[in-house]
């Protein structure tokens, strides 16, 4: 077997075939994996050693390939496993050993089949030399890491192991301390309703507050590691935290500003703060922290950046991070959680003397508060603050430097975007300047012969803006067209200057509707020219945003102007979604085709089924997920896969482990995936809407697929999943055959009860809204039926008053154990949204019942509202 083995570890990619071929044969005798465990004891090559434990791991990674061994094999690779692990000096081979251990234990663990281990690990763990101690730890944290729903009945082992090992650590930053909290942090997902592990966790948390200290310092890897046990904490025990939190922020806030700690390390510990405003934003007001947080914040915003001109300041990719955006996403989170009398008064004494210096990091940081308090303090700055803002958004923008005007022109954007309809008064102040912009910027361009800084920035500003101005757009659409034909020529060089041309012709179109008509003829030619585009062009990279473009101008003009081109716009879309795999240009065709059943009605009906499968295998697709494995286990992954067996239909179906080996891997799913994903939702929302009850031979489909979107990660989907199965549910109505009220009673008895879950268990408020919203709309539309459903009734009105007394999870009013600090009780204004929408189920729950139902749920309502508006007085 060895000489094998060593055929895999040539550089040499024939010999590494041969080696694999062989080792294939080699696995159809019974011995093969005796022999494996001999040469991972007994070679003098610790690479054939490694090798031999990685080949193990993968060949037994499955319950079914483990078992097809018999019980005599099973016990003697048990007991030499543990005998080799501690005979092994090797650290990457031991590693190898150990993550093999875990497999087998996660194979046994259920069925408690192996208490050795535990008795070994304890024994270690509790001998008197470091090395065992840190050995002892290190398997536990690797064998926790795969399956660890199966180690909680031994919680009190742990408990104890846990408590002794930390209390007794001299040094916090040594690798005992350190495997004891990854350790400790692999559990915590599990550890929810188990009081005496929630105890333990909340006694030792100081200790692992000076563990992950100390890693700060030392070893930023190991230090990102350790804060994941506050995430995860703060998500699934928060209990454990909240009377740790004052010392949680301090200590986060102070690693966050240190520039000697590295950059991943800071965005940790302010990611951690931010976790903390998102769930317990009453605690952080309590102990008075949101001065200080608003401190380090700013002076994190206002660090010089890698690239001045390309900067991102908001969201985005975790993995590309900077401090200033983990800042403004913190701020931003404030926004949202925080009262606006508790955030805008104190951050505008940091925000203007920052404007008034000369420090451009610190101007470019000023704009930027000013810019993420836009979403959630929205109301309170319509009211005190626009006109004033404004003021100084203007002088940024016409600031020479390029770093703060484009940070001007990003706070622009977002005023745009979140304080309708007030800022469209200012639209002869605005476009003017908008508008001697964009003449100087082509005359750079035309003189240079290059793309100037900030053309993104400027634009996204100028496409929020003019999206909600409607009618008040007129005046200036003459100068803003000519403008915009001129950047969407196809023979001039610029590609960036006509992606960002074509997304504000979007947007324009969308405001002014059927007045876009004296220039639909050009802009018609215009965009087929890049739709039809040779897909070896340059300008066939422009191709998605042109069929968004075009869908919005077919979705907004009068049906009859574009009818003349349904058909051959149809025509084109189908042929484009047969050949494209891009998921940016399908996206944009699930737009075009929802927007053209508005203008075709029946007519489109004999393209649905190819239209309707896109879209489902767009809900249904993994694509775009990608596997992030740890560096020293990612190379040779390929060949090990090929030695395991076909599973020929046989699959271990555990929920606790997400792959069938121990490597450690993560998933992430790219962002053009996830935005496909959202747009189908939508645009099978937009179908039912606009074809009704033609609608309905596809709607069972969409409504079991997109159903298992509801508990999808990300937001923006599980929102357009909500809105969808609402309109389904609506257009399921409109079939009054008996057999289409069963089906929408089928579909009420699976949204009702999911809305129910959502707004009572769902820890983001706007998802909260959103199926709040959904009850409303489906009592208004359905009325009666809506309550056919056993204890539907009762769901909704529940959901009311559980939102109405602040019971739900997404409410925050644990202060821990702190009591009335005699602050006054002012809410977010998100949170004031939740409420509003809340009483808005009210009037449409009590018009879907007779005055004699009504009549029994009114009084606790009265009373309900009664209170609410004793306290808003108050």
């Amino acid at each position: 077997m060895e000489p094998i083995l060593q055929k895999l570890l040539v550089a040499n990619s024939k010999t590494i075939q041969e080696g694999t071929k062989e080792l294939k044969e080699a696995f159809k005798k019974p011995e093969a994996i005796p022999n494996l465990c001999e040469v991972l004891v007994s070679s003098n090559s610790p690479q054939v050693r490694q090798t031999a434990a990685v080949v193990l791991r993968r060949k037994l990674g499955k319950r079914h390939q483990w078992t097809k061994l018999d019980a005599n094999t099973r016990n003697r690779i048990k007991q030499g496993m543990l005998q080799a692990l501690v005979n092994e000096q090797e650290r990457l081979v031991k590693n190898s050993i150990a993550q093999f251990i875990g497999i087998v234990g996660k194979h046994e663990f259920p069925n408690n089949t192996w208490p050795e281990i535990l008795q070994f690990i304890h024994q270690l763990c509790n001998s008197d030399n470091m090395l065992d101690k840190e050995m002892g730890m290190y398997t536990l944290s690797i064998m926790t890491e795969i399956a660890k729903g199966s180690y909680l009945p031994h919680a009190e082992i742990f408990a104890v192991l846990f408590t002794n090992i930390l209390n007794s650590v001299t040094d916090p930053s040594c690798n005992l301390a350190y495997y004891t909290v990854i350790t400790m942090n692999h559990l915590v997902s599990v550890i929810g309703g188990h009081q005496q592990m929630i105890n333990v966790y909340h006694n030792l948390l100081s200790r692992v507050l000076e563990v992950i200290n100390a890693f700060c310092t030392t070893d930023e890897k190991r230090a990102c590691e350790l804060f994941e046990i506050l995430e995860d904490l703060i998500e699934y025990a928060v209990v454990v935290i909240v009377s740790h939190i004052r010392v949680i922020v301090e200590m986060c806030l102070r690693i966050g500003s240190d520039r000697n700690i590295d950059t991943s390390v800071q965005i940790k510990a302010i990611g951690v703060v931010g976790w903390i405003i998102r769930l317990k934003s009453k605690v952080i007001q309590k102990n008075k922290l949101i001065e200080p947080i608003i401190d380090v914040l700013i002076i994190l915003m206002a660090q010089k950046p890698d690239d001045d001109v390309n900067e991102e300041y908001f969201l985005g990719d975790p993995d590309q991070f900077t401090t200033t955006t983990i800042a403004t996403q913190t701020l931003d989170l404030m926004a949202l959680h925080v009262p606006p009398e508790k955030v805008v008064p104190y951050l505008l004494t940091r925000v203007e003397p920052a404007l008034q210096g000369d420090d451009i990091y610190a101007q470019k940081a000023a704009y930027l508060a000013l810019a993420v308090l836009a979403e959630g303090c929205a109301d309170h700055i319509r009211t005190k603050y626009l006109e004033a803002f404004l003021k100084c958004i203007y002088n940024g923008i016409r600031n020479p430097n390029v770093v703060v005007r484009n940070a001007a022109f990003f706070a622009l954007g977002q005023f745009s975007e979140h304080l309708q309809p007030e800022i469209s008064q200012y639209a002869a102040e605005l476009l003017p300047v908008f508008f001697e912009y964009l003449s100087q910027l082509f005359i750079e361009m035309a003189q240079n012969k290059t793309e100037p800084s900030g053309l993104d920035r400027m634009f996204y500003a100028l496409q929020s803006f003019c999206l909600n101005l409607d009618d008040g757009l007129l005046p200036y659409l003459p100068t803003l067209m000519n403008r915009l034909l001129v950047a969407l020529d196809p023979n001039s060089w610029s590609l960036q200057l006509k992606r960002v041309a074509l997304s504000t012709l979007d947007a324009v179109a969308s405001a002014v509707k059927d007045k876009i008509l004296p220039y639909f003829q050009k802009i018609i030619e215009i965009l087929f020219v890049y739709i039809n585009a040779d897909s070896n062009s340059d300008i066939h990279e422009l191709q998605s945003y042109a069929l968004e473009c075009l869908a919005t101008i077919a979705d907004t003009v009068d049906p009859e102007t574009f009818q003349s081109l349904a058909g051959q716009t149809l025509d084109v879309a189908l042929k484009i979604l047969d050949d494209t795999r891009d998921p940016d240009v399908r996206k944009s065709l699930y737009s075009l085709f929802s927007a053209l059943a508005g203008v075709m009605k029946e007519k489109i009906i004999p393209a649905l089924p190819t239209i309707v499968e896109a879209m489902i295998s767009a809900i249904q697709s993994s694509e775009g997920i990608i596997a992030h494995y740890e560096e020293e286990e990612k190379e040779g992954l390929d060949i090990y896969d090929e030695l395991s067996e076909s599973d020929e239909g046989e699959e271990d179906i555990e929920v606790e482990s997400s792959s069938s080996d121990s490597t450690q891997c993560r998933y992430s799913v790219e962002n053009s995936y996830n935005d496909e994903k959202e747009q189908a939702c939508l645009s099978l929302t937009d179908l039912a809407k606009k074809l009704r009850t033609a609608f309905l031979p596809f709607l069972q489909l969409c409504f079991e697929e997109i159903f298992k979107l509801v508990n999808y990660p990300q937001e923006d989907i599980r929102a357009a999943s909500i809105v969808a199965l609402e309109q389904f549910c609506v257009t399921l109505a409109e079939d009054k055959t008996q057999e289409g009220k069963m089906k929408l009673y089928k579909a009420l008895q699976m949204f009702v009860p999911k809305c129910a879950e959502i707004i009572r268990c769902d820890e983001e408020q706007n998802i909260v809204i959103q199926a709040t919203n959904s009850f409303t709309s489906i009592l208004e539309e359905i009325k009666s039926d809506v309550f056919v459903g056993e204890g539907h009734k009762e769901a909704i009105m529940n959901c009311v008053i559980d939102l109405l007394t602040q019971k739900t999870t997404c409410q925050d009013t644990d202060t821990g154990g702190m009591g009335d600090t005699g602050d006054d009780e002012t809410e977010s204004e998100q949170t004031e949204l939740l409420l509003e929408c809340a009483g808005d189920v009210i009037p449409k729950f009590g018009n879907a019942m007779t005055p004699d139902e009504f009549v029994l749920y009114f009084p606790n309502i009265l009373q309900l509202l009664t209170i609410r508006t004793v306290s808003l007085e108050v």
